[in-house]
């Protein structure tokens, strides 16, 4: 789940550099932008709107991209050999999912059809749904290429019995199965929840290929979330005009999930959550997918980051005065809504791809960052943050779902 634009992205060493620190260290409620990532600024009203007595100190933020910008492929999310083999050695997915398949299936021996949506190159879920003892694995997968190595995978696993698994090659909303399923495995989730198709997906499946579509023991996750949290951006607040000019990123930021350049500035709030079994789920058009989330910036979350900031920079040899005076100014200021996902497996497990509070941890999805101003906003303890989202989906899977941001910063 890499995006090309993101390789762009060093090390906070890289780039928190003595020269970076003179340059740009100002105040940023001085140079912050108000409002603008394009028309939907002006068509979505915010609900979080300050009162009259604090208007004067609300800095207006948005954001908009498609889930797809930033990537070769225009028309959907596709992953590279790193990526495939990431998920499959991620510590914190893989081995959730196969003691949740294994329990599904335990005592059902030969019993139970199993649909794999995007088995992928390894048919990793489909086997283990094989060997746990499923009648029928159909393994769906819309690659060519990772289609025929699944094939391959499936005739190496000499512990499974021929015909137990079939690979299907397509979109799952495009094929047509001999029998409906009675377990779906969806592992279909993006790093923003939503963003591989994931409603399209499912609604098909509810329509055509699932026995029980709205009960939630049809489905290996039974639903997931898109978790948010305001953040500072290292390299947001340290690389700007006339260097390097964000307005020109039409991407979000995708960050590897421990990758401390960018620090979270309260706790977080969910933006997505779906259930799979959903008889309700959005269909083409926008859709508001959560109320207008209101965060309070955190002093203790401030004072953390900024002693983090400070550590990289006194490593790279900059002077302790300098180091305190931009650690600081990059722990108080807001860059954008960090964005990562978290999967509900069954009411017992859950895959985290960070911490609970949002805590950096190894995991091969990536926290996505849109920035939501030109230049970060100064923010302190006790300001407010006011966003809100709208998506847009398409009518097909291959409409790539695009996302909206709109918020204030709220100052005093």
């Amino acid at each position: 789940r890499t995006s090309p634009a993101g390789l762009m992205l060093s090390l906070l060493a890289h780039a928190l550099t003595l020269a970076a620190c003179r340059h740009l260290h100002a105040s940023r409620r001085d140079v912050a932008v108000a409002g603008s990532c394009g028309a939907f600024a002006a068509a979505l009203p915010c609900g979080c709107a300050a009162d009259a007595s604090r208007a004067a100190v609300a800095t207006r933020v948005s954001a908009e991209w498609g889930a797809t910008d930033g990537f070769d492929n225009a028309n959907f999310i596709s992953f590279n050999e790193d990526a495939y083999a990431a998920m499959r050695d991620d510590e914190g997915r893989t081995p959730v999912f196969e003691a949740a398949i294994r329990k599904r299936l335990a005592g059902r021996a030969g019993e139970l059809t199993v649909l794999d949506i995007g088995t992928g190159p390894y048919a990793l879920l489909a086997l283990i749904a094989a060997r746990a003892g499923a009648k029928k694995v159909y393994a769906v997968e819309a690659s060519k290429e990772a289609a025929k190595r699944a094939r391959a995978a499936v005739m190496a696993a000499r512990d499974v019995p021929a015909g137990r698994v079939q690979i299907v090659e397509g979109f799952s909303t495009e094929i047509s199965l001999e029998e409906k399923a009675d377990l779906v495995l969806a592992e279909i989730i993006g790093s923003v929840a939503s963003e591989e198709g994931l409603y399209a997906t499912l609604r098909d499946a509810q329509k055509r290929l699932v026995k029980r579509p709205n009960d939630p023991a049809s489905y290996i996750p039974r639903g997931c979330q898109t978790l948010a949290a305001p953040a500072s951006f290292a390299l947001h607040y340290t690389l700007g005009p006339p260097e390097y000019d964000w307005s020109k990123l039409r991407e979000p930021v995708r960050l590897n999930c421990r990758d401390q350049t960018a620090e979270l500035l309260s706790d977080p709030l969910i933006l997505e959550d779906v259930s799979f079994s959903s008889a309700s789920l959005p269909k083409a058009g926008r859709f508001a997918p959560a109320a207008p989330l209101s965060f309070i910036v955190s002093e203790e979350r401030v004072q953390a980051n900024a002693a983090a900031y400070r550590t990289e920079l006194l490593k790279e040899g900059v002077p302790v005065d300098e180091a305190r005076a931009l650690s600081q100014g990059v722990a108080r200021s807001f860059s954008g809504l960090a964005l990562w996902p978290r999967l509900i497996i069954d009411d017992d497990l859950a895959v985290e791809s960070r911490g609970p509070l949002g805590e950096a941890r190894k995991s091969h999805w990536q926290t996505v960052l849109p920035l939501m101003a030109e230049r970060p906003v100064e923010v302190g303890a006790g300001d407010k943050i006011c966003v809100e989202a709208l998506i847009e989906l398409g009518e097909r899977i291959s409409s790539p779902a695009k996302y909206f941001l709109k918020g204030e910063v709220l100052h005093g």
